[in-house]
């Protein structure tokens, strides 16, 4: 199970993208039960974060990514995730599915105030290609 302390090394956003890799090879569809597997990969000071939470629910698995990454998520402004996006260029050698997933995760990492349309993503996407 991957683990995340919250010291420097792994970012917030790498380590869920780990640990749905990981709940995806144990094939855990519940979401109760995905949101406690959740809790067992947190350590350290991330643990410790979670523990001092307010007592409230948290019933889906959305709201349990979005508190975590509002905590230990990057904490650059709206814009500069949007222009990192758009400027994204596929490297000289790089697999075709090595860019589709920095891809993936680059517009996935844009906050949703400011976040491209489907379409526009695709429009990116094309002109993230040489000519």
């Amino acid at each position: 199970m991957p683990k995340f302390t919250g010291a420097k090394g792994v970012t917030s956003e790498e380590h869920l993208e780990s640990f749905y890799s990981y709940v995806d090879n144990l094939d855990i569809n519940e979401e109760d039960v995905w949101m406690r597997v959740f809790v067992q990969s947190l350590d350290g000071e991330a643990r410790k974060w979670f523990r001092e939470l307010p007592p409230r629910p948290i019933a889906e698995i959305e709201a349990l990514d979005d508190v975590f990454l509002k905590h230990w998520g990057d904490k650059k402004d709206l814009l500069y995730h949007y222009t990192e996006f758009g400027n994204l260029q596929r490297e000289n050698g790089e697999l075709l599915s090595d860019f589709n997933i920095r891809f993936n995760i680059m517009y996935n990492r844009i906050p949703a105030e400011v976040k491209p349309t489907p379409t526009f993503a695709m429009l990116t996407y094309a002109n993230a290609f040489d000519s």
